[in-house]
């Protein structure tokens, strides 16, 4: 079938600046260069290359990084650490609908299988769309793609494989948890295989004659929760578990309509998923997890007592997405300082972790090959295996 992918128009309006974004200048301190010279200056400024002091006299200049002394080295690296961050959160994000065009990439009504495609999604589902759903899910998608790319994260979601992020849609719990899905979850991303997976009732879908449609209860947070996760795949594994929920919990109680979600109105998220506690739920609002107790918890202990106690997984993810809006929106000057700073520790430690990990790799190579190599070279090695070979009869 024709192909007809029109790349979606990212949608940012307005911005909520945060204050005290400047760096914070302290007093004149001692300085050394690589050559034992010694000076008195403050830092206005520092890039990772170049750094801008202020003299006692009032006076600026660049210098290179790389002149200084070791420890004075060091120092900048905490120095630049500790400054604000510059965190420009858009009042809304998202996607244009005119210009979000999903493909239709096969049809298989005998099998159940039909696959649509969208600008960075490819997505299968057990029944065909009308082109409406196909519109808003595909919206929907794309939208939470820009939502998570644009949060002052540091996230830049890249599908694991491939050039698509990929998902499945079922028709009910039973192949939903035929296909992986887990006892009593609505949906799932499941890392291993790099797949976020959702049964339609989950997000309000319904069978009209031959093609399913949205339902008047079609909902997005499920949607939004595991296609963050998806998103945030390559931080997943660095990151504690409330982080992990929370973070997923927040995008998907973003206020969203036409795909746009919209940030300024996160206060209005938070009392939407305060009255749907107090309604819809048995318990109503929980008391809050205890932090003590939260802030270690092991994946394997937060899918127990997702297994084991409803009741407190209801706690888990309640007091998950508390910790992650206080840190967005109220803690300190209520500009996400700490967060993002948080955010930022965490990728270099792991693009340390990966680059160790790396070498590790290549020391462990080298050192098992030398036990077969015994003492030869390469080019001996291969003298030897073409003699051996030539008194087979087999000529290399």
């Amino acid at each position: 079938m024709k192909r007809a992918l029109i790349p979606s128009l990212v949608w940012l309006c307005g911005v909520m600046i945060a204050a005290a974004q400047l760096p914070t200048i302290e007093p004149p301190r001692g300085w050394k260069t690589a050559e034992g010279q010694a000076f008195q200056a403050s830092v206005m400024s520092y890039d990772g290359t170049t750094v801008i002091f202020r003299a006692p006299n009032g006076s600026q200049a660049p210098f290179p990084a790389a002149r200084l002394s070791p420890d004075d080295k060091a120092y900048l690296v905490e120095w630049q650490k500790k400054q604000p961050i510059k965190i420009n959160l858009p009042t809304e994000v998202g996607v244009e609908t005119s210009e979000v065009k999903a493909e239709v990439v096969s049809e298989d009504p005998a099998a159940d299988k039909f696959v649509y495609r969208t600008q960075h999604f490819e997505f299968e589902s057990q029944g065909k769309f009308t082109q409406s759903l196909l519109r808003d899910v595909a919206r929907n998608f794309e939208a939470t793609y820009e939502l998570v790319k644009a949060l002052p994260w540091g996230i830049l979601p890249e599908p694991e494989s491939g050039d698509h992020f990929k998902a499945r849609l079922l028709k009910n719990k039973d192949e939903y948890h035929s296909a992986g899905g887990p006892v009593n979850s609505g949906g799932v991303y499941m890392g291993s295989k790099s797949l976020f997976m959702v049964p339609f009732e989950s997000i309000g879908v319904k069978l009209v004659g031959k093609s399913y449609t949205k339902d008047e209860d079609f909902k997005t947070h499920t949607m939004v929760h595991e296609l963050t996760h998806q998103m945030m795949h390559g931080s997943l594994r660095y990151l504690p578990q409330w982080v992990v929920e929370g973070t997923a919990e927040y995008t998907g109680t973003l206020p969203l309509k036409t795909g746009k979600f919209r940030l300024s109105a996160a206060k209005n998220g938070l009392k939407d998923y305060l009255e749907y506690l107090k309604k819809d739920t048995r318990d109503g609002v929980p008391e809050p997890y205890s932090l003590e107790k939260l802030f270690p918890i092991t994946n394997e202990e937060w899918n127990r007592t997702l297994e084991e106690n409803p009741r407190a997984s209801h706690q888990l993810y309640f007091t998950s997405y508390l910790l992650v809006y206080y840190f967005m929106h109220l803690d300190e000057k209520g500009d996400g300082q700490l967060f993002a700073r948080y955010f930022r520790e965490i990728a270099s430690a792991r693009d340390d972790i990966e680059k160790h990990r790396k070498g590790m790799d290549a020391d462990f190579q080298k050192k098992t090959l030398a036990i077969l190599l015994n003492g030869r070279t390469s080019e001996e090695l291969m003298k030897q295996i073409r003699s051996a070979y030539a008194r087979l009869g087999v000529r290399l």
